[in-house]
């Protein structure tokens, strides 16, 4: 009886044994998809925000270009002459300090 009684628990526990595996596996085999679409997925979104930093990056090098193109002599000469009707100077007066003053430390 005792016997029979041990070889009922080991047909038991291979079965138990069995269906620990085929969980293990099958929990195994989810992990390891929800991982691999996680990853996909972070590859992705960072293939779109590289992209999308290369189009700020172009963007940031035309405003610059913009910018120095406003900034350049010959355009603030255009527009002081002809919006603010401005002209060039022919000659300069310099004004110089008659006597020398300095600051004296009381």
């Amino acid at each position: 009886m005792i016997i029979k009684q041990k070889q009922k628990w080991l047909k038991g526990a291979g079965y138990n044994l069995k269906l620990i595996i085929f969980s293990l596996s099958i929990i195994s085999i989810v992990a390891y998809l929800l991982v691999v679409n996680y990853t996909n997925t972070l590859g992705i979104e960072m293939g779109e925000m590289q992209w999308k930093i290369n189009q700020l990056e172009k963007q940031r090098r035309d405003l610059q270009s913009q910018a120095t193109a406003l900034q350049s002599m010959t355009r603030i000469e255009e527009i002081s002459n002809l919006q603010l009707s401005m002209v060039m100077a022919d000659n300069f007066d310099y004004l110089l300090p008659e006597e020398k003053t300095f600051a004296a430390r009381k």
